[in-house]
């Protein structure tokens, strides 16, 4: 039975790690797109507010990627 849960809990770790590189792809494609400081924080800030909605991700993304 313990090692049942054991795996359970590490299924959702990783799960929680994998969504949370997801939903903070857009900050790191910021930086990697040499933004500004103060636009790589709007980004980061859009990415964890309103990356949890599929519209609010790929706007981030947009809007990190975009020149």
């Amino acid at each position: 039975m313990q090692n049942c849960i054991d795996v359970i809990l590490i299924k959702h770790i990783i799960a929680s790690v994998v969504l949370g590189c997801i939903i903070l792809a857009p900050a790191y494609l910021a930086v990697k797109t040499q933004k500004g400081k103060t636009d790589a924080m709007r980004i980061r800030l859009a990415s964890w507010l309103f990356g949890w909605t599929i519209i609010g991700w790929f706007l981030a993304l947009f809007w990190a990627i975009k020149k």
